[in-house]
This record gives C-alpha cells, structure tokens and sequence, in this order.
C-alpha cells in the first residue's frame, strides 16, 4: 500500500498539485466534506457545560478518547498505556500554589482558541501548542525550536516556499511569525493538513490512525514515521497505529539513549494526558 505511495509521491509536482487542492478545499470551503468525520460527531455530542471554557475541555477529552479507543489495541495498546503511566506524573505535576502548566495553558490560550477557525481540524490539534511551548510566543531559541509551536527556522521556511500558503505566511519575519499566535497556528495547520492529507488520502489510515499518526510525525518528522511503516509492510506487518506504535517502542527500549525516539515514544501519551488533565480539571 505504502510503497506504490512513496513511489508515486516522489514526483514534486504531483505532490505540489495535490496539496493545491487540499488548501483548496480546506481554505475556500471551511474544510467541509461530503462525509462528517466520526471525531465531529464525538465532539458535537458533547453536552453544552455550565462555561464555554469548561465545554472545550470536555471536547478535548472525548476527541483524544475517541480517537486513542479506536486506534489502539494488542501489543500497541498495552505499550501506550506503559508509556501514559511513565510520562503522567511530568504531565500532571502541580507546583506549591497548585498550578499546572499545561492546564494553565489552556485556560490562558482560551480567548484566541475560542474563536480561532480550525479549518475542519480537531481540536486536539491545540494540545500540540500546549505540550511544546505550554501556550508561550517566545518560547525557546530563535535559532532553533521556539515560539508557540516550536517551530525551527528551517521548517518554517519549508512551509513559507509553499506556493498555496496565505501571503501573510509567506512574507512575516521567521521570529515574528512564530511569536506570533495567529500565524504561528496558521503556519502549524498548514504542516499538519501535509500530514493528514498524506496518512488519511494517500495511504488510507483509518480515521483515527490517520490524526495520532499525524501528531506523531508533528514531533518525529514525516518521513521517518513513512519509514518505520514502509518496514512494517516489507515485513508482512499490517500498517495501523497500534503495530506502528509496539515497533516503535521497541525501537526506543532497543535505543534506550536516543533521544529523538524517546520524544517519538512519548509524544501522543503526553497529549492523552494532557486531554485528560484539561477534562478532569473542572
């Protein structure tokens, strides 16, 4: 499945053309599709709360849950959890005054995503903004990952060489921008749609595979997560999240010192508590 992918894909103007058309569809039509993904039925089932605020948060948790509840199973499911477990106390950690810095987050991220267009997106896609940066523009090393989504200058740069990307993209100083909340997460749609359109479109993940691969590869890098699947599939292994994940636990207890895999590894645990901790936290 995979392979004939990567092949036809090697074409830099087909690729270019293809996603053309995804921004599109996405920006001219609010990401509307002829079929509802299931994860907005899921969000739309959420009960009005007593504050937006608190609605939002319980959105987060029932999407992440929906999504991790259809994705996972076997070997996969029983290496996640072991990840969630060792990760869940950074995640959950509270300082002397009980803050938490994610949660704090997403209670000071509130007036922007609350009326932030997320292109037909979910909205854990938010959480990745929560994980790296806990929601600060100048976060981090101009020189490498900083900013709100942590973006380095040279991804950043990819995405401005775009030829569909908005002008404001295209034309903001690199610091800025990623300083920036509203072309920072204009910038973050557009590197996570390449991923979706990729892993949903081209190599039809499930619906729920496609989005926790894409918030995998948000952190690893595209090509190295179409690598490990690219193996799987040599190897007889059928392509889905929870045997991508089991091979990619193994790689990081195999590599124990890597740490690039173990951010891999721990990188969709870490959003799961996240969701959690915003649900639980009333």
């Amino acid at each position: 499945m995979l392979h004939q992918a990567f092949i036809y894909f090697s074409s830099v103007a087909v690729w270019r053309r293809l996603l053309l058309m995804l921004w599109a569809v996405v920006m001219g039509m609010g990401g509307a599709s002829a079929a509802e993904p299931a994860w907005q039925k899921v969000a739309y089932r959420v009960p009005v709360a007593e504050s937006p605020l608190t609605h939002l948060a319980q959105k987060h948790e029932k999407l992440f849950t929906f999504f991790v509840e259809n994705a996972l199973h076997g070997k996969g499911k029983k290496d996640f959890e072991t990840v969630t477990k060792r990760v869940k106390n950074k995640i959950m950690w509270r300082n002397g005054s009980g803050t938490n810095i994610y949660h704090d987050a997403f209670v000071r991220s509130y007036p922007f995503v609350s009326k932030v267009d997320l292109q037909g997106m979910p909205d854990s896609i938010l959480l990745i903004a929560y994980l790296e940066s806990q929601w600060h523009g100048k976060k981090g090393k101009k020189s490498a990952d900083y900013g709100y989504w942590q973006f380095t200058p040279e991804v950043l740069k990819e995405i401005q060489s775009l030829d569909y990307v908005p002008d404001g993209l295209k034309t903001t100083n690199i610091n800025k921008l990623r300083a920036d909340a509203t072309l920072s997460t204009q910038a973050a749609q557009v590197h996570l749609h390449r991923y979706h359109f990729y892993f949903a479109n081209v190599a039809k993940f499930s619906e729920s595979d496609a989005w926790l691969l894409t918030f995998t590869a948000f952190n690893w890098g595209a090509g190295n997560v179409k690598r490990m699947i690219a193996d799987m599939e040599s190897e007889g292994i059928e392509a889905n999240f929870a045997n991508f994940y089991h091979r990619l636990y193994a790689a990081h207890k195999a590599n124990p010192s890597d740490i690039s895999l173990r951010a891999a590894t721990e990188y969709v645990p870490s959003l799961w508590n996240i969701a959690q901790l915003i649900g639980a936290d009333k």
